[in-house]
């Protein structure tokens, strides 16, 4: 056993050689598992732990793909054998169901027992309903964590807690991930276009984000992060901010052509990078207009409401002219109604979006 755990300690010291951010465990239960069987890979006693495949009497859904595990006593515990690094800091997390209260938790140990695990490093109640992602950070992990635990505890008239897609990831120093926000839009040539993203530190140290804006079809660009100009901006651990990008189509674009915008996103260390694409279709200017003509936004000046009406109308952004997101709607027919009562007097952006088209945005005055 100690054999084993060396190796996969220095397998663990190669990759991280090699990669800046790697899940040391992906568990779906999706292979090689049996039908109300003990899970493979796992140590389980008195079939505390069993797998299902799709939808059983016995229990419920996956969360992804065919395969999960659930309980099957009302304290089941089950192990695997995973060394943890004490230098390292670590998140965990899964996806959990039950059809009651059950206290699902994570334990790190010296030996599959239950007597023998220490380190408790996720604990969090798990009700019915739907799925439920459940996460926790750990750094200071001690000594002797050769085995990491899963242990259910059922509630009252409970039977089942199932759990699926289970990830432990080593978090580095130096990581951060980006996504789009809004990003489909139809504009004409040499119109101003407006993309929102957002960046989320998933290391242990505060970043410094560096935006870099890279395409043939765009120009004048400037990105807004919490209401401040600038294409660098700050990064708390764990922090999520949401990033506005403007920038004009030049005039020289065909009408009809595939044009896209790429946000390539750094830090000072230089060890990592994200980035997010944005598509656009340019329309002549005809085009433009027709739509703008099928979108009506009233009353404008605005002091307590302001309704948006559209064909196949789908979402609606409320923005300052800094791009900030105030908030966000979904259409529940061709119409969405805004409060705008509790916003100071000024012009703001609504971006809207219908089936047939692309964002187009339009400006509003609060009174």
């Amino acid at each position: 056993m100690r054999m084993k755990n060396l190796l996969l300690t220095l397998t663990l010291a190669l990759i991280t050689s090699f990669t800046f951010a790697d899940s040391i465990l992906l568990e779906g239960f999706e292979y090689a598992n049996h039908d109300l069987e003990k899970p493979i890979g796992w140590t389980c006693d008195d079939d505390s732990w069993l797998c299902g495949y799709l939808e059983k009497d016995h229990n419920r859904m996956p969360h992804t793909g065919n395969w999960y595990a659930f309980s099957n006593t009302e304290d089941s515990w089950m192990y695997m054998p995973l060394y943890l690094i004490p230098s390292i800091n670590y998140r965990f997390t899964c996806w959990a169901i039950s059809d009651g209260d059950f206290q699902l938790e994570f334990w790190a140990g010296k030996e599959p027992q239950p007597d023998q695990m220490h380190t408790l490093l996720l604990s969090e109640t798990v009700g019915d309903g739907a799925y439920q992602k459940i996460s926790s950070y750990v750094e200071d992990i001690p000594e002797d964590c050769e085995y990491i635990a899963i242990h259910a505890i059922a509630g009252q008239g409970s039977t089942h807690l199932t759990i699926d897609d289970i990830e432990f990831d080593m978090v580095l120093q130096y990581d951060f991930e980006a996504e789009p926000i809004t990003g489909d839009t139809a504009m004409y040539p040499g119109s101003q276009a407006i993309f929102h993203f957002q960046v989320h530190n998933t290391g242990y140290d505060p970043l410094d984000i560096t935006a870099h804006p890279s395409t043939e079809y765009f120009t004048n660009f400037s990105c807004y992060v919490n209401g401040v100009n600038g294409m660098t901006f700050p990064l708390q651990p764990d922090e999520t901010v949401e990033a506005t990008m403007y920038a004009t189509l030049k005039p020289e674009v065909e009408p009809g052509s595939v044009t896209w915008l790429d946000v390539m996103m750094t830090i000072p260390c230089g060890c990592n990078t994200a980035m997010v694409t944005f598509w656009v279709t340019p329309l002549d200017i005809t085009q433009v207009a027709e739509s703008l003509q099928d979108i009506s936004i009233f009353p404008n000046p605005a002091s307590d409401f302001v309704t948006i009406e559209a064909e196949g109308l789908q979402s609606v952004l409320l923005t300052d002219m800094n791009g900030k997101a105030l908030s966000s709607h979904a259409a529940k027919g061709n119409s969405i109604r805004i409060d705008v009562s509790g916003l100071k007097a000024g012009v703001y952006l609504i971006a809207v979006k219908t089936r047939s088209t692309s964002s187009f945005v339009k400006s509003i005055l609060k009174m």
